[in-house]
């Protein structure tokens, strides 16, 4: 397995999770525990529920 590290917004990281899934690659979005602002982290917690796989 490799990994790819994304450091930006969390509007940026929708635009390469939209990339990602329109070019059938198999992704899922890690939980990041920097130092977001309370609204940030809000939209990465939307991010993965709406774009991780459901196990």
């Amino acid at each position: 397995m490799a990994r790819i590290e994304i450091k930006g917004s969390p509007e940026e990281l929708e635009r390469i999770v939209i990339f990602l899934k329109a070019n059938n690659i198999q992704f899922n979005i890690a939980p990041d525990f920097g130092n977001h602002s309370k609204e940030d982290f809000q939209k990465y917690e939307v991010l993965m529920t709406k774009f991780n796989p459901t196990e």
